[in-house]
C-alpha cells in the first residue's frame, strides 16, 4: 500500500497566505476544500532521481552516462501532460545553507509541480511514479488549518472526550472535566512528525477508509491468508478502529481525530477474519514491523499463555528501537495477558470518562499506565462502507498511549523505548491508590506533560526537575535551583531570584500540575 503525502510532502500555507506573482515561485491558493480532503487538490511534490533536474516542463541529463535518459525524459514528460501540469519549481527557491546536507537528504531533486485540476493529485501522482526510471516519489502537498481553541475541525472531536474532556455526556453518561490526556495542549507542542511509523499489529487496516487511507505505508500479513502484503482490513474492524484512534487523518474537516497526526501507519495482520492471532503470527509481523521502520507498535490482542518465541520477538522489537504498547486484556479481574505482561512492553489498562477504572479492565502488577477506553469513537467499516463506531476495550486504550509514545518520540527521536517508557510512566497523573498500584499502574497518562518532558519544557510551574510531575523531590530540587540561582527557582515570575520565591513554590506546589 503506497503512502501519499507522507514523509516527503512539504508543509503549505493556509488561508490568505500570499504568493509572489513571479511565475517561477507561483503555485495556486490553498481553498478550504483542500483543506478539508487533507491535500492540495493541484499541487505536487516531486522527487527525482539522482542524475536528472526539471527544467521547466522538461527534463535534464545531469549525469555523463547515458543510462537510457532519453527515453526516461520522454516519458516523464508525457506523464506531465497527463498530469495536467502547469509549472515546476525546486520546493527550495533560495540557496541551502548545507548543500552538501540537502543533497544527501534529496532535498536538491525535490520540486512543486503546479497541476491544472483536470486530473486529481492523488490520480496525478499515480501517473508520474509509473512514467519510469526518473521519479523517485510523487505525493499531493498536505495541507491543514491552524488549531484555534475550538480544537480540530474533524465532526467527531467533540465526542472524543479521551482527547478534550469538558464534561459532555457521552453514550449517557456524563463525564469530569479534564478526565483526559490533555491532547489539544500537547499538539500544540507537536502534532506528531513522518517519520515515527506506528505499526498497528491487527486484523488488518481498511485500505478504503478516508480518515486512514493516505496515512498508510506498506504493510504485511503474517496469517498465511492472502498474500504477504495484503494488510487489508475487509472483513474485521478491529485493526481499523485502533489505527483510527492512533493516529487517524486529523483536522481534515471529516470523521475523527487521532492522536499523532503526522505518524504513518503500517498496518501489519496478525489475526484472520474471527479476530484470533497467535504467537507465530504476533512474533512474525512484529519483527516484520521492527525491521522496516516502526518505531512505534500497538498491540490490542491478549493471549493466555506467552512463549519463548514471543518473548524473543518482543526483546528483538524493544532492542531494534520500538516502542511495544499492549492491551492488558478485558476479563475485570487480574491477571494481565501476553504480551503485555512481558517487561518490554508499556501494559496498557482502560479508564472512563470519569477517571475510573473501566469495569472490563484487567489489572495486575504488571500494569504499566491507563488511558481512556470506554466508548471511543474511531474509524470503521461495516457492511462495504467506511464508517464510525463507538467502542469499549482496552483495545481503545492501548492506542492511545502508542499515539502518545509517537509524539514523545516526534519531539525527540533519539529516544530510547526505555526512555519513551520512562517518560510516559513519570509523567502520568496518579490515580487510585498512591504511587503506584495495580490498577492504573503509574497513572493515566498525560500527552502534554510526555511531550513536555520529552522537550525539556517545564509545563507545570512547580515541576523544578522537569519528570511532568509535581511531587516532593521539587522540593529538594527547588532548593538547589535557588543556591544556584537558575531560572527554574523563580516562582513567581518576576525575574529574580529571592527568597518570596519559596512562597510562591509553595502554592505553586499545592496547585500541582492541573
Amino acid at each position: 500500500m503506497r503512502s501519499h503525502g507522507g514523509r516527503l510532502a512539504v508543509s503549505a500555507c493556509l488561508f490568505g497566505c500570499a504568493f509572489t506573482a513571479d511565475a517561477q515561485h507561483n503555485h495556486s491558493d490553498i481553498v478550504t476544500a483542500d483543506v478539508h480532503s487533507g491535500f492540495h487538490e493541484q499541487a505536487l511534490i516531486v522527487e527525482l532521481d539522482s542524475g536528472y533536474a526539471f527544467d521547466g516542463l522538461s527534463i535534464l541529463s545531469t549525469s555523463s552516462v547515458d543510462t537510457g535518459s532519453a527515453l526516461y525524459a520522454q516519458n516523464l514528460e508525457s506523464a506531465l501532460e497527463r498530469a495536467g501540469a502547469l509549472s515546476i519549481r525546486p520546493v527550495v527557491p533560495f540557496s541551502f545553507g548545507d548543500p552538501a546536507l540537502a543533497e544527501s537528504l534529496g532535498l536538491t531533486r525535490m520540486y512543486l509541480v503546479n497541476l491544472d485540476g483536470s486530473v486529481g493529485s492523488i490520480e496525478a501522482s499515480d501517473v508520474l511514479e509509473a512514467s519510469g526510471g526518473v521519479v523517485i516519489k510523487a505525493d499531493p502537498v498536505v495541507v491543514g488549518s491552524q488549531t484555534d481553541q475550538d480544537g480540530p475541525n474533524d465532526p467527531g472531536f467533540p465526542t472524543q472526550y479521551s482527547l478534550h474532556n469538558l464534561g459532555q455526556t457521552i453514550e449517557g453518561v456524563e463525564g469530569t472535566v479534564d478526565s483526559d490526556v490533555d491532547a489539544f495542549e500537547a499538539w500544540n507542542l507537536n502534532a506528531g512528525a513522518g517519520q515515527v511509523v506506528i505499526a498497528v499489529l491487527d486484523s488488518g487496516v481498511s485500505h478504503e477508509h478516508p480518515d486512514l487511507f493516505h496515512k498508510l505505508v506498506d504493510g504485511y500479513n503474517s496469517t498465511g491468508q492472502g498474500s504477504s502484503s495484503d494488510a487489508d482490513d475487509t472483513y474485521n474492524s478491529h485493526g481499523t478502529h485502533v489505527a483510527g484512534i492512533a493516529a487517524a487523518q486529523s483536522n481534515n474537516g471529516t470523521g475523527m481525530t487521532g492522536m499523532s497526526w503526522g505518524s504513518p501507519i503500517m498496518p501489519v495482520k496478525i489475526a484472520n477474519i474471527l479476530g484470533f492471532t497467535s504467537d507465530l503470527w504476533m512474533s512474525e509481523g512484529l519483527i516484520w514491523a521492527a525491521d522496516n521502520g516502526a518505531r512505534v507498535a500497538v498491540i490490542s490482542f491478549g493471549l493466555d499463555n506467552g512463549s519463548d518465541l514471543m518473548q524473543a520477538a518482543m526483546q528483538y522489537a524493544h532492542d531494534r528501537g520500538v516502542v511495544i504498547c499492549a492491551s492488558t486484556g478485558n476479563s475485570g479481574s487480574e491477571g494481565v495477558k501476553y504480551p503485555a505482561k512481558y517487561p518490554e512492553t508499556i501494559a496498557v489498562a482502560a479508564t472512563d470518562n470519569q477517571d475510573q477504572l473501566a469495569s472490563f479492565s484487567t489489572y495486575g502488577p504488571e500494569v504499566t499506565v491507563a488511558a481512556p477506553g470506554v466508548d471511543i469513537i474511531s474509524t470503521w467499516h461495516s457492511l462495504g462502507q467506511p464508517t464510525y463506531s463507538f467502542e469499549s476495550g482496552t483495545s481503545a486504550s492501548c492506542p492511545l498511549v502508542g499515539g502518545v509514545a509517537a509524539l514523545v518520540l516526534s519531539a525527540d527521536p533519539a529516544l530510547s523505548p526505555d526512555q519513551v517508557r520512562t517518560i510516559i510512566t513519570d509523567s502520568s497523573e496518579d490515580l487510585g491508590n498512591f504511587g503506584f498500584d495495580i490498577s492504573f499502574g503509574y497513572g493515566r497518562v498525560n500527552a502534554y506533560r510526555a511531550v513536555g518532558v520529552a522537550m525539556g519544557i517545564r509545563v507545570c510551574v512547580a515541576d523544578v526537575n522537569l519528570n511532568g510531575r509535581v511531587e516532593f523531590s521539587d522540593f529538594s530540587a527547588w532548593i538547589n535551583a535557588y543556591l544556584a540561582e537558575l531560572p527554574e527557582a523563580d516562582q513567581n515570575g518576576n525575574g529574580r531570584i529571592e527568597p518570596t520565591d519559596f512562597t510562591a513554590f509553595m502554592s505553586n506546589f499545592n496547585e500541582g500540575c492541573s
